[in-house]
């Protein structure tokens, strides 16, 4: 058995990213590939897309075509798996502004800080923790459009996000609190780029009430 988990271990992380994904965000989440070498202490996922949350475009979300993670081993299988490193190199991400001046980015931090009664009920399990030394998100491409401004599109570049010591506060954190932490900054990210452009215009006064959620404002 051990050994089936074992040869298997890529196709088993790769589910697992897909279905915990896809619950936390709300929106389809699907990865081509995922590599581990546990000699080693590194994995790499490839493909990993996702999709716009439900009222947008069939265009997907976030595009990450290549990902790099390190692994702390002496970890591996202790009560916290300590990840030294996320590596996310020139994703491509699609900003999509609806007609009431929200966007696909505001939806998708709804849907995670909704939560889910599943999610609540795991509370008081065995849920396995974690903590990220180390988060990068460079070379970000933004595609911007709004159906308030329905004849423009935008290129953007987005500057690189760091993070670090996410969990190690806490003495290690579960997946969707990584993924709220993570997702919120990345979202914020893209909508201070996309407030630069002339697409702000007409979705500023909307998008500022969620920058100021973000920074902690209310």
């Amino acid at each position: 058995i051990v050994w089936q988990v074992v040869a298997n271990l890529d196709n088993i992380v790769a589910g697992v990213i897909e279905d915990t994904g896809s619950e936390v965000l709300k929106t389809d989440v699907r990865v081509s590939g995922v590599s581990i070498d546990l000699k080693a202490g590194k994995a790499g996922i490839a493909g990993l897309t996702i999709a716009n949350p439900d009222g947008y475009s069939s265009a997907n979300l976030f595009e990450m075509e290549g990902i790099e993670v390190g692994l702390d081993l002496g970890s591996i299988g202790k009560d916290v798996l300590v990840i030294t490193s996320i590596l996310v190199q020139d994703p491509k991400v699609n900003f999509e502004g609806n007609e009431k001046g929200g966007s696909n980015m505001q939806t998708l931090l709804d849907n995670i800080n909704s939560g889910s009664k599943d999610e609540a009920a795991s509370e008081d399990g065995e849920a396995a923790k974690m903590i990220i030394n180390r988060f990068e998100f460079t070379g970000g491409q933004v595609k911007a459009t709004s159906k308030l401004k329905p004849d423009e599109v935008l290129d953007l570049k987005l500057p690189a996000i760091k993070m670090s010591d996410i969990g190690k506060a806490q003495g290690g954190v579960t997946a969707d609190v990584v993924a709220k932490e993570i997702t919120s900054k990345l979202v914020g990210a893209v909508i201070a780029e996309a407030a630069k452009s002339s697409i702000s215009r007409v979705i500023e006064e909307k998008s500022k009430g969620l920058l100021d959620k973000l920074k902690g404002k209310n």
